[in-house]
């Protein structure tokens, strides 16, 4: 099992990802601004053999990042903003997860994007590419920027892309395709992207691969 560390893990896709880590018997580490507000899955939520702990870190303060990822095997961002606009968070993160990450020796990343970076993909309805997406692009230009980034580095990295999330019950139904969206996928829910993450740490299928999601 490996030694994780999840920032963004106050958001809803971060919590998610750090309770089903643990389901999988991984040791997981919440990266968050403020740990007072930090509320650990309960063992009725998450009963692996895996422990957790919370650490404070922001991903735009370099100082505590490089202490949190210290002595991790795997970093999963799963940050967020709270409005469509992105002011710049996804790729001040790049740069400041990838120099830690390098000077700390953790090798790999498993990064949240979204399938809407790939805002042109015949994959979507028409509709969605040419309403919706243009509303979100500073949004999505950033996302495509911290993906960039991360390629030009030395990291090990994966950037998981999901359609529009739905906080509702998994179904296990949706589909994944390396760098386009499902055609004619419009949704998929937060819990089942959190477990194809949780996957995906053991399983390493996707290494330098974007898969995304959509049922």
């Amino acid at each position: 099992m490996s030694n994780v560390i999840v920032f963004g893990a106050n958001g809803r896709t971060g919590h998610l990802v750090v309770r089903e880590a643990l389901r999988r018997g991984h040791d997981v580490t919440a990266a968050v601004r403020e740990p007072a507000r930090w509320r650990p899955p309960t063992p009725e939520d998450s009963p692996g053999t895996g422990e957790s702990n919370v650490v404070r870190a922001d991903v735009r303060d370099a100082d505590s990042v490089r202490s949190a990822v210290a002595g991790h095997d795997i970093v999963v961002s799963a940050i967020g903003p709270p409005g469509r606009h992105a002011h710049r968070l996804y790729s001040d993160a790049a740069r400041t997860l990838v120099s830690a990450m390098e000077d700390a020796g953790v090798p790999r990343l498993i990064a949240v994007t979204s399938g809407g970076v790939h805002h042109r993909d015949p994959g979507f309805p028409w509709w969605y590419r040419n309403l919706v997406s243009p509303l979100v692009r500073e949004l999505y230009d950033d996302m495509r920027l911290m993906e960039t980034i991360v390629r030009r580095s030395g990291v090990d990295w994966t950037f998981v892309r999901p359609a529009r999330l739905r906080d509702e019950p998994p179904t296990g139904s949706y589909r994944v395709v390396d760098a386009s969206n499902p055609r004619g996928g419009r949704q998929v829910t937060r819990t089942d992207l959190a477990r194809f993450i949780a996957r995906e740490l053991d399983e390493h299928r996707w290494s330098h691969a974007a898969p995304t999601l959509a049922e």
